[in-house]
Order: C-alpha cells, then sequence, then structure tokens
C-alpha cells in the first residue's frame, strides 16, 4: 500500500485537530525517525490511540491492512505492542481478529527480518489477549539456529505463552515438529543445528518430550554421527550446539545414564580439545554426570580438579559475561560438592574477588541482572563455607533423620582430610575482609529472584554463624545479616494464633522451605546471644524473634497434637535448644517488662516448666538463667509462689533442691533468681510465713556458706538472699526472726565471710549480721 493511499484516508477522515491529523501523517507515511522525534511521535499517537473517535480510525486501518500497520510500529519501536493493545481494548478484541493479526505477524516474520521485535510484538500481543496459535510454532521454531540470543529468547518466551495457554496443542506441535526432523535419514548441517538447539532450549520446561526424543535411536544416530566427525577434527562447530543438547538432558536422571552409555568419550575428549568454550560446555556436563560416574564406578579418565581448572580458567579470563561464564559457574557449583575443589577455590584469592564483584555486577545494575548466575555464585560459597555441623551429628540421632541421612551417600563430597579449622580462617576472612553479607545485602535482585537464590543466601549466613567467636557474631549483624535472616523467616512463615500463644508454622510446606527456616532460626539464635538486641534491631522489634527462636525448643508439648505441620520440630537438637535458651536470655536481660512479660506467656508453659527438670545440665542451667532474667515479673513468679497451686508448690520446692545441688554454676544462678524473687517485699513475706519452708531455707544458706566459701559467684548473691529474709522476718514473723537470731551455727558462718570474704562480701555481711541482730 503507498504512502498516497494512506494520506488520502487521513484526508477523508476530515481530522479538524492539526496536531492530530499531522502525527498520523507522520506514523503512516515516514520512513525513518530520529530517536528523540521517535520518542515523542510514539507518545502522540499512544495518546491519539486512547481517544475513541481517533482509535476508530486507527482500528479501521489496522484491520484492512494489518501487514503494513504492523510495520510501522518497527519505525516506531513500539515492540510492546502498546497501540494496538490501545486500539483493541477501545474497540474489538475477538479471538478473529487476534489470529488475523497473528497471521500478519507470521508473514511478516517469513523474511526473517527483525525477527527479535516482530516476536517481542507477537508475545506483547499474546499477554494482552491471551490467546495463541501454536500451529504458529512450526515456523517460529525453525528461527532456532544456536546463533542469536534475542531470537532465541523471543521462541522461548512464545513457547512459555503458547504451554500456559494450550499446553495440550502445544505439546503436540513441539513433539511432531522434532519427530519430522528426527525421522530423516540424514540432517544437513542447518537442520542438524536446529534439531539440537530446539531440545536444549526446550529441556528445562518440557522435559518429558524432549527425553523421549533424545533417547530415541534415531536421534543417537543423528548425533554419533556428527560426533564421530567433530572427533576426527571436522565439524568443530557442531561441537559446541551437540554438547550443549547433551548438558541440558541431565536434568531427567533416565537421560543422564543414556550419556554415560553412549557419550562419556565424546565428553572427555571434548575437555582436551583446544577449544576452551567446547572445554566448558564438556567439563559443566561431565560435572553433573560425576554422582552417576562413581554409583557405576565409571572413569571419566579426567579429575575433578582438572575440570575445575578448565572452568576456573575461562571464569578468570573472559572478557564479558558469556554464556559460557554461565555455564563455568554451573560447573563449579557441582564440583564445589567436593572437598578438593572446595580447597582448590578457597585458596585462590583472586577467584574468590572476581566471584563477588561479578555477583555484584549481574545483581544491582539492572541493565545486567543474571539470576541463575547470581544463584550458582552463591551455591560455590555456600559450599565453600560449610564446616562439619554438630547440629547435623545431634539430629542424626533422631531415627528418622539417621534413615534420611544413610539414604542420600555423600560419594565425594565429604573427607575428613578437609581442613576444618582452614575453613574457619577462610570464614573470617570472606567475612571481615571480603565483606560477603554487606555484599548480599547490597543487591537488589536477590530477594526478588528465585527462592533458591534466597535459600543459599541464608546457608551462608548459617555456616559463618557457626564461628564460636562474639566478634564474628558481632560482624554478621553489621553488615546486615540479622534482617536479611527475619527478613527470610517472616516472608516463609504463617503465624497461628492458639489463645494467647503465637506459633509459626513454614509456608510453604516443604521440606526444602524447612530446613532452611531452621538455619535461618539457628542463625538467629546464635547472632542474638552476643549482641545488645536494643541497639541491633534496626528494622523490626526484638519481639519480632521470640515466635520465631521458640521453634528451636522444638514441640511445644502443652498444646501438642501431632501431624506433619510441626513434625519438623522433633529434629530440633539439644545444641538448638541450648543456642536458643541464651538468645532469650540475652533479650530478657535488656527487655523491658512488656516484652518480658510476652516472653513468659510464649514461653514458659509451653517449654520452660519442662526444661527446668531436663536431664541435660546445660539445658537446665540455661532455662534457670532465663527464668532469672524473667523473675523481675509477676506471671513468672506467680508459677513458683502461688502456693495454692500444687505446680507451684513443687517449682519452689524444685528451686530448694536444685539451690544445694553441689552444682556451682547451676546454684548461682538459682541463687540469683531468688535474689530477684526475695527483692519482692510480698514474696519474702510468704516465705517467712511458711515456718518449715523459711526453716528449710535458712538451713540451705548455712549450709552453703560452711561448705562453699570459696565460690564467690554463689556467695554474695545468697548474701542478699539471706538479707531480703532477715528484713521480711523482721517485718512480718516475730517468731522466725527469733530463731534467725538465735541461730549460732549461722552466726558463725557469717563470721567466717566477714574474715575471709571480699569487700563486698564483706559489706553485705555486715548489713545482714546487723538486721539479724545475732544473740
Amino acid at each position: 500500500m503507498s504512502q498516497d493511499i494512506f494520506k488520502q484516508r487521513i484526508e477523508d477522515e476530515n481530522i479538524e485537530d492539526t496536531t492530530t491529523k499531522d502525527s498520523l501523517f507522520r506514523f503512516f507515511c515516514d520512513q525513518e525517525l530520529e530517536e528523540s522525534h521517535g520518542h515523542e511521535l510514539i507518545d502522540q499517537i499512544v495518546k491519539i490511540s486512547r481517544n475513541p473517535p481517533y482509535s476508530k480510525i486507527l482500528y479501521q486501518l489496522l484491520m484492512e491492512y494489518p501487514d503494513q500497520f504492523i510495520k510501522r510500529l518497527e519505525i516506531m519501536n513500539d515492540q510492546a505492542a502498546i497501540i494496538i493493545t490501545n486500539i483493541l481494548g477501545i474497540n474489538s478484541e475477538s479471538e478473529e481478529i487476534m489470529q488475523k493479526l497473528y497471521s500478519s505477524l507470521r508473514w511478516i516474520m517469513k523474511s526473517r527480518v527483525n525477527l527479535p521485535f516482530y516476536l517481542q510484538v507477537y508475545s506483547s500481543l499474546v499477554t494482552h489477549s491471551e490467546v495463541t496459535n501454536p500451529e504458529h510454532l512450526n515456523l517460529f521454531l525453525t528461527f532456532v539456529d544456536g546463533q542469536n540470543e534475542d531470537v532465541h529468547r523471543g521462541v522461548l518466551v512464545l513457547v512459555i505463552q503458547n504451554l500456559q495457554l494450550q499446553k495440550t496443542k502445544t505439546l503436540n506441535v513441539i513433539s511432531e515438529y522434532l519427530e519430522i526432523i528426527m525421522d530423516e535419514n540424514e540432517l544437513s548441517y542447518g537442520s542438524f543445528v536446529n534439531f539440537v538447539s530446539v531440545q536444549t532450549m526446550c529441556f528445562p520446561i518440557i522435559p518429558e518430550i524432549c527425553a523421549t526424543i533424545y533417547q530415541d535411536d534415531k536421534t543417537r544416530n543423528h548425533l554419533l554421527q556428527r560426533i564421530n566427525s567433530i572427533i576426527k577434527g571436522e565439524d568443530i562447530p557442531l561441537a559446541l550446539p551437540t554438547l550443549k543438547l547433551i548438558t541440558a538432558s541431565c536434568i531427567i536422571e533416565n537421560c543422564r545414564n543414556y550419556t554415560v552409555s553412549n557419550f562419556l568419550k565424546f565428553l572427555t575428549q571434548g575437555c582436551k580439545i583446544s577449544n576452551s568454550k567446547i572445554q566448558v560446555v564438556s567439563s559443566v556436563t561431565i560435572s553433573k554426570l560425576l554422582k552417576l560416574l562413581e554409583v557405576e564406578k565409571k572413569d571419566s579418565e579426567i579429575s575433578v580438579i582438572h575440570l575445575a581448572e578448565i572452568l576456573i580458567n575461562y571464569f578468570k579470563h573472559a572478557k564479558v559475561l558469556d554464556e559460557y561464564v554461565e555455564y563455568s559457574v554451573e560447573g563449579l557449583m557441582y564440583l564445589s560438592l567436593y572437598w578438593k575443589v572446595r580447597e582448590l577455590i578457597r585458596m585462590d584469592v583472586n577467584l574468590i574477588k572476581l566471584f563477588l564483584a561479578k555477583l555484584k555486577e549481574t545483581s544491582t545494575d539492572s541493565t545486567n541482572i543474571n539470576t541463575s548466575f547470581q544463584y550458582g555464585v552463591l551455591s560455590i560459597f555456600s559450599n565453600l563455607t560449610k564446616t562439619r555441623d554438630t547440629n547435623d551429628k545431634e539430629s542424626n540421632s533422631n531415627t528418622r533423620n539417621r534413615l534420611k541421612t544413610a539414604a542420600s551417600p555423600k560419594y565425594g563430597s565429604n573427607n575428613e582430610q578437609e581442613n576444618q579449622e582452614g575453613i574457619t580462617l577462610f570464614n573470617r576472612e570472606l567475612l571481615n575482609d571480603n565483606k560477603i553479607v554487606s555484599t548480599i545485602a547490597s543487591l537488589k535482585s536477590y530477594k526478588s529472584g528465585s527462592n533458591n537464590s534466597l535459600s543459599e543466601v541464608i546457608k551462608i549466613i548459617y555456616h559463618l554463624s557457626s564461628d564460636q567467636r562474639k566478634q564474628v557474631r558481632i560482624e554478621l549483624v553489621k553488615q546486615g545479616a540479622l534482617t536479611i535472616v527475619l527478613n527470610y523467616l517472616i516472608n516463609f512463615s504463617e503465624m497461628k494464633r492458639h489463645g494467647n500463644l503465637i506459633r509459626v508454622l513454614p509456608k510453604p510446606q516443604d521440606e526444602i522451605v524447612q530446613q532452611c527456616r531452621t538455619y535461618a532460626n539457628r542463625s538467629l539464635a546464635r547472632m542474638l546471644i552476643v549482641v545488645d538486641p536494643q541497639t541491633a534491631f534496626s528494622k523490626y522489634d526484638s519481639r519480632v524473634a521470640i515466635p520465631f527462636l521458640k521453634e528451636l525448643l522444638g514441640p511445644d508439648i502443652s498444646q501438642y497434637q501431632g501431624g506433619d505441620t510441626d513434625s519438623y520440630l522433633h529434629d530440633m537438637s539439644l545444641l538448638d535448644h541450648f543456642e536458643c535458651l541464651l538468645a532469650l536470655t540475652n533479650i530478657a536481660a535488656t527487655a523491658k517488662p512488656e516484652l518480658k512479660h510476652y516472653m513468659v506467656t510464649q514461653l514458659f508453659d509451653s517449654y520452660l516448666d519442662n526444661f527446668i527438670i531436663s536431664e541435660d545440665s546445660k539445658i537446665r542451667k540455661a532455662t534457670w538463667e532465663l527464668i532469672a532474667n524473667l523473675s523481675t515479673e509477676v506471671p513468672l513468679l506467680v508459677k513458683f509462689f502461688n502456693w495454692d497451686a500444687e505446680a507451684a508448690r513443687k517449682r519452689f520446692g524444685l528451686s530448694m533442691q536444685l539451690l544445694q545441688s553441689g552444682e556451682v554454676s547451676l546454684q548461682a544462678t538459682i541463687a540469683i533468681f531468688l535474689l530477684h524473687s526475695t527483692d519482692i517485699d510480698p514474696l519474702a513475706a510468704q516465705i517467712v510465713s511458711d515456718d518449715n519452708k523459711f526453716n528449710t531455707f535458712i538451713d540451705i544458706i548455712t549450709d552453703i556458706f560452711s561448705t562453699q566459701l570459696s565460690e564467690k559467684s554463689l556467695i554474695l548473691p545468697m548474701e542478699y538472699v539471706l538479707l531480703n529474709l532477715a528484713i521480711a522476718a523482721g517485718n512480718h514473723s516475730k517468731t522466725n526472726f527469733s530463731t534467725l537470731a538465735s541461730n549460732t551455727k549461722l552466726k558463725d558462718c557469717c563470721r567466717d565471710i566477714l574474715r575471709s570474704g571480699g569487700e563486698e562480701e564483706r559489706e553485705v555481711i555486715m548489713e545482714v549480721i546487723k538486721t539479724c541482730q545475732f544473740k
């Protein structure tokens, strides 16, 4: 259609607005536009397309001359097809109309001119209308030639859209397309490249179709024919598309077995060809097959170190971040499961710096975001930072975990020869010098990327937090690890209320999320053991951490109903309990009354009431330390001093028993709890008003003074307890005060402290002596 006819049609519409008329003339008639003028004109046409009277004119022209109209979009660079979607939205967009437009696009694309643009226009129309035509894939798939990434990306998007809208028909079209090529006795160079490239592209999204084609004898014959030529030094350019298909097929177990049986020799020789790209794809493919080769006891003839060196060399010397750099990272992700490779990478300081630089480069620049590359690098760091985990050993005492571990052989991934101290030193350098957590925290894309990337971030923090050094955990918090962990837990948890109790459950309920949340919870506890909760929390309040920390204490016995939703809580180890209690104790040390009250409500009946009688001395002591830090709160004190309740009487009696246990650190902790309790006059009065309990208490104090005088951490708080009881007896029980004043054994013990105690101990005991008025 000539420009004159367009001009005439616009003239015939009698458009009064000269600006609109001029814009339409330029849209239909200008052959080229400068970029600045193009932006200006497209804004004007988009505005016109939203005006119903003018939109109707454009709609009529689109319906009469769809091919020419669509080509005008190319001059305007309107690949999002905004103009057309506006026109259709105001006028009509039936399936018949959409198929008409798709046919025009298909006809235009037969010329193979500017395919990325027209594929994008086609995709934009599919997105807008949710109408598609899978038959057109028969043409689009021919564009896949292993060369133009933009074309491949456009075709792949259309394949995915067709699968979403018409899956069965789309699967049939693709399957038939590949079968027709496969059935040929001999394939031309171009047909072979297209055949393997389409499979490579489709394997991740329709593996069931591709696996069938890949394992067919006809496909094997086509591949072996070309492979034989490549090995002879002929058809070398076909090596890469062939290798890319083989590596893409590794996502299916049967295909991995098939590859080992038919193409292992080719992969091995590919590592020796003097072409770095061929070496990289061969190496990454063998890396994916290593576990299978070990199971079948087959030799790839190439060591994991040699495979790693091929990939590292390409990564370090690549000028741009091309697909072979991505292959290198993918291969190193697999190879870093092997301890020898981990040690090789840890020793390469320049490689570590390059990993971090590329990670930042591909995650912060919006024009260069590459989430798959990012996931690969994060996975490598996750493998590099992993030390032997004490929690793994304790959790494996659980029968279910032990069976799970036994069913998952590690092959070369773990070895007693790996230097654990070296890993710890590497982790400290990674944190302190390379600022890895700060780097991760600054990334814009990992939070919106796949859950897999988030999981690797959490694992890295978990591995770093396993270092017992206080300064390491403080540095983690400084670099933002606490916020990262809490963000993860909040985003992957569902909150449930049962009366006053708050529970959190994994969301979604799958094993990977459950495991990663456990890593996050453990990291949270480890950091909160050492930092000041008042200053450590920036985005959140410390109250937010309590429900997550609770998970480390295992199932809530008081509420437990059984079921799969909280079965993961049974995997919590004694170390989990211990570190959680330490973290809670640290929070309680500086908590305001409201937070302490909340902690008592959430923790005591569900956990602490059981833990105070734990057979594990560390758990028992840590529990009492937490109780001591919460003992300024009435809801907790009621649990011990509401003697109308049998449970409270038993708990108080337990505190008396443990106070004379001879386990000094536990005794000192309970002494502090009793000091806080007896500081409250009504509670001290309650004790002195009960003759039996008061006399028992005084006997215990006397015994401690006489037998454990050298234990300074115990003696001083017990002096304060005695002083509180003496004051209470003087105010509330003349009988018991008189008994106290005539207690010669206690009097002698006080004099011994006066002679041999420290300055503060002597000062307090002087007050005791004055208050007791010993006879």
